[in-house]
């Protein structure tokens, strides 16, 4: 291959240019680089003053935060000295001793140990006793304490204060003439350091205290030390107006404006300074010479200027070097890129006249020529092949021919699937025409097949399928799965799968049974299965959008909660499906009052509950409650019967301050159960005393049943007399409860919170455990009577209980008498009874408690033989007054006579009483005339007491 001058004139052009081009950038750059520097320079010598002054303030701020410290140190440590000092027997001795020339003589010395300018002593009662002068006017100092802050500071002090934990008080006040009178001292000053501490007597209990002063001195020890040896100037300014100063004598000193870094101007003197706050407004500033601040700046300068002549130095003698590498490094790679150049160029020219199979030189090359020469290769390869894909071509087509075949059958087999899918389908192409449906789609909506014609539109075929009205002419369903209703009322789920083409397939699929099955589920969660009308859920759903409304400033809300009067009897007397068919009736009864847009529901059992919202609830909830009691007052037919029904209901009302609707159903059914206890059949509307009595009576359950683990119930005994012999037959147990902090809390508060709340069960455990041991430590066989509430009889296990107490105590069971209420006997069922039975197969003694006030104490008699009945303390009280209750009272002398069953009168007060009682024939009596209850720990010596009268006798 011969020569080619085409590879030198590449050369020189590119050497050429290059270093060209290498030369005017690097010129460019060092004279950027220096035009730079220089407004570097410019600007860093801007922030050099910035920072300069920055570093000075910082500095200063530094020495000024040191001086407050050593200040506050001086500060702890005259407090200390002055606390030692207060400690000090001797002191507190001087002080209170009424001696005032003792006292100031005594404390003088100790004053300039502590260098405290001055002390005054105060009593318990802020009233001075003496100072550290004999002059000092006390009196004056009475009077001027009430107008400083040092009174209650001085109260706060010995209330908190003891012996083992003795702390004072450090205050920082402005020094002025009140200041000084307080503290009956002479001297002159601006601000002042006061210390107090408690004064104790050998007993450790605060007596007084001891309030020392410190003035600000005009030239501070602590601060002229720290400025020797920091070499700064200190300053206390108030305002204006110098209050301190170390250092250079600086006397009508004024600050200028501070600047950006918190520095201020020395005005009329070359210095500048950095202030800090402390109390009262009071400044303590640290001064430096300006010349200072010069210093730091020029050296940070002249360390710039000097970096700066550095780099462009350097940069000059690095451009002429690399223009030396460059020349260098041009004129080896021009040699390595022309010459193979130039062999590609013949190569090229050779393939273009047909020679195919060319030898391409530097193919292995790594670089951009070899991607030249490979390129090459490529091409003579790209040839050689272009005959061999003639011959590919006529094989392929015999391929696809066979393929063609194939996929007819694949068709025939798709068809078959279509249509014989449950769900109905069809596809749709990118364009939104129908391409392919099975007869289960046409099916669904009842779609000709004919009326489909040749590709139909998307909107065409919802048209068709009566699905326009519930998608509308938009491309597709919106959503993957979505459920439409037809016009015949079915369901249809429609599912949508876009395709990689554009297009996409639906499924249709008719779910009208699990959707009717869906709602039956949906209404069954949120419904009474009963009633029909909503359940408490959906009630609490209701509620809680009403009221989130009214709390957004809409109308607001009521809740009446009702429930049925004695449901239990209707259950009772004529069945469930009575009852059943009674709260049907209710239910559509208080519909058919309810306003549009309330809602009624069922809460349980014969519970109901009306949400309504208006403006005029206040009013309109109470008008239709009582149009609902009367309504449910009319009587009710029910298997083929006249049933009458009544109902206690509560009110409430939203206000603004509730914080959630479940806090309005509550009160409403707070004032729901105030009506049922006030004996129902009647309305009520809520109050808060009500929340009230709720919080107090939960209170009670709560201390109930911790006095009762912890013992608090105490157990006072009432004595028995019987009339024949006037002695003492028994006791009758009586709970006390003594509370820690309420004091004695009577048991018909106590008793109903214990029945109600079930702990009824442990406290008669607890009294009957407690009173029959009580009873084995008297004398003879005096009985001990107990109160057995109707409700211990609900667990079912008294009988074991009472049987189990017995042999515990050892107390033979004809000593315990059981006192019952008729109730026990009138509700009483198999099991009641056979436990009532066992009881009496014990020995277990029986009386008939408060006889007379029931509805049939007579026939409770004849249904359980009782050993005794107790007339109720009402007859006794009018026994003088009413010839009624004289008359009851004879009658019931007479009943346990004919009965042979021993009776008793309770509540006797006066001897008239008792004398009318004597001569009607009662058997045994109790009362406050004959004796009050007794504590446990009395009822031996009352027994004693007793029996001596009775010999006596």
């Amino acid at each position: 291959m011969t020569h080619n001058p085409f590879s030198r004139s590449l050369r020189a052009r590119l050497v050429g240019a290059t270093l060209s081009t290498a030369a005017i950038a690097l010129t460019a750059l060092v004279s950027l680089v220096a035009l730079r520097s220089g407004q570097t320079l410019s600007e860093q010598g801007q922030e050099i003053s910035r920072w300069s002054e920055a570093q000075l303030s910082g500095r200063l701020l530094s020495d000024a935060k040191l001086a407050a410290a050593r200040l506050q140190m001086q500060r702890e440590d005259v407090e200390r000295r002055f606390a030692t000092m207060a400690k000090r027997w001797d002191v507190s001795k001087a002080v209170f001793s009424g001696n005032t020339v003792a006292a100031s003589e005594l404390m003088r010395p100790a004053l300039a140990l502590a260098d405290i300018d001055g002390v005054i002593a105060f009593d318990i009662n802020l009233r001075a006793l003496t100072a550290d002068r004999v002059d000092a006017e006390l009196l004056s100092a009475n009077t001027a304490l009430g107008r400083t802050t040092l009174a209650s500071s001085l109260r706060a002090m010995m209330s908190r204060n003891d012996r083992d934990r003795s702390v004072g008080f450090v205050l920082t006040l402005h020094w002025d003439e009140a200041l000084a009178g307080a503290l009956a001292a002479d001297e002159s000053g601006s601000v002042a350091d006061i210390f107090g501490q408690p004064l104790f007597d050998d007993f450790g209990e605060v007596i007084g205290g001891l309030v020392g002063y410190r003035i600000l001195r005009p030239r501070e020890t602590t601060l002229e030390a720290f400025s020797a040896l920091s070499g700064r100037d200190v300053l206390i300014l108030s305002g204006s107006r110098v209050l301190s100063s170390a250092g250079a004598e600086m006397p009508d000193a004024a600050l200028g404006a501070p600047s950006r870094s918190g520095l201020q101007t020395v005005l009329g003197a070359e210095k500048v300074a950095r202030c800090i706050p402390t109390e009262h407004d009071i400044r303590l500033c640290v001064a430096a010479p300006l010349r200072e601040l010069d210093q730091i700046k020029d050296k940070v300068v002249g360390i710039g200027e000097e970096s700066s002549r550095s780099l462009l130095t350097t940069l000059c003698v690095v451009a002429g070097l690399t223009l030396f590498l460059v020349a260098i490094v041009l004129l080896f790679l021009s040699n390595r890129i022309t010459r193979p150049l130039v062999r590609i160029t013949q190569t090229v020219s050779e393939v273009a006249r047909g020679n195919w199979h060319v030898n391409v030189p530097d193919v292995s090359r790594e670089d951009e020529v070899g991607d030249i020469a490979r390129a090459v290769v490529v091409l003579e390869h790209s040839l050689a092949e272009r005959d061999q894909l003639r011959d590919d071509v006529f094989r392929k087509n015999a391929i696809l021919t066979q393929r063609e075949v194939q996929l007819e059958e694949q068709n025939e087999r798709f068809d078959a699937a279509l249509n014989n899918m449950s769900q109905g389908l069809c596809m749709f192409g990118a364009s939104g025409r129908l391409k392919v449906f099975n007869a289960q789609f046409l099916g669904i909506y009842g779609i000709a097949p004919e009326t489909l014609g040749a590709g139909p539109t998307h909107a065409e075929v919802k048209a068709m399928a009566g699905l326009v009205d519930q998608f509308g002419q938009g491309r597709g369903v919106q959503g993957r799965v979505t459920t439409a209703t037809l016009a015949d009322g079915r369901c249809v789920e429609i599912t949508v799968q876009p395709m990689a083409d554009g297009g996409w397939v639906e499924t249709h699929e008719d779910v009208t049974t699990s959707v009717i099955a869906q709602a039956r589920i949906t209404h069954l969660a949120t419904h009474d299965a009963l009633t029909g009308l909503p359940n408490r859920a959906l009630l609490a759903e209701r509620l809680a959008a009403a009221f989130s409304e009214h709390a957004q400033g809409g109308r607001p809300v009521a809740v009446i909660c009702l429930d049925l009067d004695d449901f239990k009897g209707v259950n009772d007397t004529l069945g469930h499906p009575a009852g059943d068919d009674l709260l049907r009736q209710v239910g559509a009864r208080l519909t058919a009052l309810s306003p549009p847009g309330s809602t009624v529901a069922r809460l349980g059992g014969d519970e109901f509950a009306l949400v309504l919202s208006g403006s005029d609830l206040a009013d309109g909830a109470l008008r239709l409650a009582e149009e609902a009691l009367a309504q449910l007052r009319r009587p009710f037919i029910i298997a083929d019967q006249f049933v009458a029904a009544d109902a206690s209901l509560g009110i409430a009302v939203s206000s603004a301050l509730d914080a959630e609707g479940d806090d309005l159903l509550r009160r409403a059914d707070l004032a729901l159960y105030v009506a049922k206890a006030e004996g129902g059949r009647r309305v009520r509307a809520f109050e808060p005393e009500m929340e009230e009595r709720q919080h107090q009576r939960r209170w009670l359950e709560r201390e109930l049943r911790l006095a009762i683990d912890s013992g608090q119930i105490e157990l006072h005994y009432q004595p028995l007399f019987e009339l024949a012999t006037n002695t003492v037959t028994g006791f009758e147990a009586l709970a006390r409860w003594h509370h820690p902090e309420r004091g004695m809390i009577s048991p018909g508060e106590f008793i109903p919170v214990a029945e109600a709340t079930g702990l009824i069960d442990a406290l008669g455990v607890y009294v009957l455990k407690t009173a029959c041991a009580a009873a084995m430590q008297w004398p003879g066989t005096l009985r001990v009577a107990v109160n057995i509430s109707p409700a211990q009889f609900r667990e079912g296990n008294l009988d074991q209980l009472v049987e189990e107490v017995l042999r515990t105590t050892q107390l033979p069971s004809q000593r315990l008498e059981l006192e019952i209420t008729e109730s026990v006997i009138l509700n009483q069922d198999q099991a009641t009874h056979d436990m009532l039975t066992r009881l009496r197969r014990l020995g277990v003694r029986f009386s008939m408690d408060d006889f007379g006030t029931g509805y049939s104490s007579l026939s409770s008699l004849n249904s359980f033989r009782f050993d005794k009945i107790k007339l109720d303390q009402s007859f006794v009280r009018n026994l003088m007054e009413r010839d009624e209750a004289a008359a009851i009272v004879h009658v019931v002398a007479e009943l346990g006579r004919s009965l042979k069953i021993t009776t008793t009168a309770e509540g006797v007060e006066t001897a008239e009483q008792l004398a009318r009682l004597r001569a009607s024939g009662f058997s045994e009596v109790q009362g406050y005339l004959l004796s009050r209850p007794i504590p446990a720990a009395g009822v031996a010596a009352f027994i004693l007491a007793q029996n001596n009268l009775s010999a006596a006798a």
